[in-house]
């Protein structure tokens, strides 16, 4: 995939947000090393792109998570929740102590930061913990078939209407 691919902001938003399916069952969670991890693809039928998802939670910290979108070396969108502490203090990269997301933007792209998403998002309100984060990632990417795999009904709410 060449770097033309992408052209402008706008266009990075157009792949987040563009319709996607999961074509088959993804795989089980897997442990690896100090985290538990799932990867699985998504197809957009309109723009024939494959994509791939990557959920990532430390087994430790449930709170210290990852959710992201990858379209080829271009990592779209990540969510995240709290992170950035070791028992050394503040890691190098930075302390966030609130739900957060970073956006990729056509800056990063031309300054080589392709898997290194720049833009900081405060999601507070969005998403609370590692469940609900996944959620709001696949309704948010546009992913319309995730309720056929996963099973978010604890998160529905009651109405009025159903008093």
């Amino acid at each position: 995939m060449s770097e033309s691919l992408i052209r402008s902001d706008e266009e990075i938003l157009e792949f987040i947000r563009c319709e996607k399916s999961i074509p088959k069952k993804p795989p089980s969670q897997k442990e690896t090393n100090r985290d538990l991890k799932r990867k699985f693809d998504v197809i957009s039928t309109a723009k024939s792109l494959e994509f791939e998802v990557f959920f990532a939670q430390n087994i430790r910290l449930p709170s210290d998570f990852s959710i992201g979108l990858m379209l080829g070396k271009f990592l779209l969108i990540r969510y995240n929740g709290f992170h950035g502490t070791t028992n050394a203090g503040i890691h190098k990269y930075g302390h966030h102590a609130y739900v957060h997301s970073h956006t990729l933007t056509f800056d990063d792209i031309m300054n080589g930061r392709e898997s290194n998403p720049s833009k900081l998002n405060d999601m507070t309100g969005s998403y609370f913990d590692y469940e609900s984060a996944q959620l709001y990632f696949l309704k948010e990417c546009n992913i319309v078939n995730f309720k056929e795999y996963f099973d978010f009904s604890k998160y529905n709410q009651m109405s009025f209407a159903d008093l």
